[in-house]
């Protein structure tokens, strides 16, 4: 989850910013659903989405980003929360947008795990970007 930790610099306490770096404690979310499916919220804000069920070509949609917002109200506009998806299957998952989240990047995922950088654009909009 996106919440705006406070660090100490020269002795004065002030919150974290882009650039000051953290400490992650991730939770990897493993699901084993065969078929298309849509990220929960509790997914993404874990760190590592992990998918082990995939009996064919997937497709792992996002949640909407007024949903990833309102999880997040600690982000400011240009902030942004990265985390994992991880296909441990052979089969091919591709990831897709939802309402209010453009994507772009390498969507798809073949037996191996991509990062999903998400910047929060406006109070209503987020981009994805794949890597």
């Amino acid at each position: 989850m996106f919440v705006r930790p406070e660090v100490y610099e020269k002795g004065m306490c002030r919150q974290a910013r882009i650039g000051d770096g953290f400490l992650a404690n991730p939770l990897i979310s493993s699901v084993s659903t065969a078929g298309n499916l849509t990220l929960t919220v509790a997914a993404v804000l874990g760190g590592i989405a992990q998918f082990t069920g995939a009996a064919g070509a997937v497709a792992y949609t996002l949640p909407t980003a007024a949903d990833l917002i309102a999880a997040m109200p600690d982000m400011d506009v240009g902030d942004s929360y990265v985390f994992a998806i991880q296909n441990t299957a052979a089969q091919v998952a591709t990831v897709t947008t939802n309402t209010g989240i453009t994507l772009s990047g390498n969507v798809t995922i073949n037996a191996a795990t991509k990062f999903v950088v998400l910047t929060k654009t406006s109070s209503t909009a987020m981009t994805a970007c794949v890597l």
